[in-house]
């Protein structure tokens, strides 16, 4: 768990049942599940969408007008599980898109915009999910290398004007 600050991305250090009760942590990371601090996953009113298609993350300075900035609802309003396209079984979560996945964990590029708590807007880029060189073969060859460094997400990130 962890909260957008100007010092940085910084921990919070609690439990996942107090993440339930918790409006101190803006996003959560656990593996390849990237999950905002909203809707069905926590109390607090963090939002996010994707980008259009082609936006890169240097080229974002401003948070585009009418973006869909939605809660997660990976949990439908009749208590259905909503999973992610990718076929492993994950959560549809607002930031899912960052990968895809053949035979690994390849990175798709997307740049996401996310709404914290006190309406401070933040652009954001997952780079990795395995180690770097790791992560370049995957994304290149379809293949990843072991060992890999597999759960070692790094992402990208700054605040951004909002619309």
């Amino acid at each position: 768990y962890a909260k957008f600050t100007d010092s940085g991305l910084v921990k919070v250090a609690i439990s996942d049942e107090d993440a339930f009760f918790n409006t101190d942590w803006d996003i959560a990371f656990r593996r390849y599940i990237i999950r905002l601090n909203s809707g069905v996953s926590g109390p607090s009113c963090v939002v996010g969408a994707r980008t259009a298609s082609g936006t890169t993350f240097d080229g974002l300075t401003q948070v585009p007008a009418n973006i869909p900035l939605r809660a997660e609802a990976y949990f439908n309003a009749t208590c259905d599980f909503v999973p992610d396209t990718s076929g492993i079984g994950g959560p549809l979560t607002v930031l899912s898109s960052f990968w895809s996945y053949s035979q690994c964990v390849a990175m798709t590029g997307n740049v996401f915009v996310i709404r914290t708590r006190d309406n401070r807007y933040v652009k954001l880029q997952v780079t990795s999910y395995y180690s770097p060189t790791a992560q370049a073969t995957c994304d290149s060859t379809g293949s990843v290398p072991q060992p890999s460094g597999s759960g070692a997400v790094r992402v990208k990130w700054a605040f951004v004007n909002g619309p």
